[in-house]
């Protein structure tokens, strides 16, 4: 049997939640003198060291060849922040899409096709820094699960989530940030052919290029 791996990042089923999301921060964001809480938006790419180990563990379970794939996904995520640097968040990704094509049979049309996927979600707190000029700085914490399945992964376990980044032009309306980070949680890759299941950090290392609106 012979199988081929495509590895395909999120695009159409999260960017639909962009725009919803921006406008509603927009939206709620008060003034100073309103308010001493700021409400955030943001949208990013992520690279993420761990997603080519999900592929090298399908290989080794189910003896599959792997085509094309990218560790970069997209990631989108919100927080509140007060007045003296402190405030929560959450989010989503990046996530990931595994497809596996069986091109064992004689004819095209008779190929199997299947997917797989995870869809990170994490919560933290985090602390901003004090500006300086144009940057600010800041430290966040939290946890972080998947929600996996499809025909060769399952859900795994919760795990810790940490990030340095700053954010440059923090006073207008979108900002530019870069962000540092480890992922802890686990997927499972199931029982195959040729080794039983494993977990598997899927993301580990990250490293972040965002907007913030």
């Amino acid at each position: 049997m012979k199988n081929h791996i495509n590895t395909l990042r999120i695009a159409a089923l999260l960017t639909c939640l962009t725009v919803p999301l921006a406008s509603h921060a927009r939206d709620i964001i008060a003034s100073p003198a309103q308010s001493s809480t700021e409400f955030h938006s943001e949208i990013g790419l992520t690279y993420a060291s761990g997603a080519n180990k999900v592929v090298d563990q399908l290989e080794t379970n189910f003896g599959m060849k792997r085509d094309w794939d990218m560790p970069v996904g997209l990631k989108l995520s919100g927080y509140a922040k007060r007045s003296d640097g402190f405030g929560f968040g959450g989010g989503v990704g990046p996530c990931e899409f595994i497809t596996v094509e069986d091109h064992s049979h004689h004819y095209h049309h008779d190929d199997d096709t299947s997917t797989s996927y995870i869809i990170p979600l994490f919560v933290d707190v985090r602390y901003y820094f004090p500006k300086n000029g144009d940057f600010e700085p800041y430290v966040r914490a939290g946890v972080s699960g998947s929600i996996a399945g499809g025909d060769y992964l399952g859900n795994g376990s919760i795990g810790p989530v940490v990030a340095v980044g700053t954010q440059v032009w923090g006073r207008r309306i979108v900002a530019i940030g870069v962000e540092a980070g480890y992922d802890g949680s686990k997927v499972k890759v199931k029982d195959g052919y040729y080794h039983p299941a494993v977990d598997i950090r899927p993301i580990e290392f990250t490293f972040s290029v965002f907007a913030r609106f």
